[in-house]
């Protein structure tokens, strides 16, 4: 059986879990799904950064591949001010771009 594993310390996760402020649809082409940006919340972390666009499809979280909401949710979530690596693409007219984009959950990225 799997033992329950202490939390580091109670105030770790205080409040409910924080998110990158991004809202996917899942459009299913052929047998693949893929996760498109339907949506920045206005000030966060993902809208405040610039770099991420309507439109741009979610390869991965933190290295690993997500196809569906439920699963992109699950990985996106996490304690407020973490950081989290997300791999987008995006299709411009002329070619595919591959991109990394790191954010900080629930808060609003600092550009240096």
């Amino acid at each position: 059986g799997g033992a329950a594993v202490p939390s580091e310390s109670p105030t770790a996760q205080s409040g409910p879990p924080a998110g990158v402020g991004i809202i996917f649809k899942e459009s299913r082409r052929n047998s693949t799904t893929a996760l498109v940006v339907k949506q920045l919340a206005p000030g966060g972390p993902a809208d405040s950064s610039g770099l991420i666009q309507v439109g741009d499809i979610l390869l991965k979280v933190d290295g690993k591949e997500v196809t569906t909401t439920e699963k992109a949710t699950q990985l996106i979530l996490g304690q407020r001010g973490s950081p989290i690596v997300m791999t987008f693409k995006r299709f411009s007219t002329e070619k595919v771009e591959k991109f990394s984009v790191t954010l900080h959950r629930g808060t609003a990225a600092s550009l240096g």
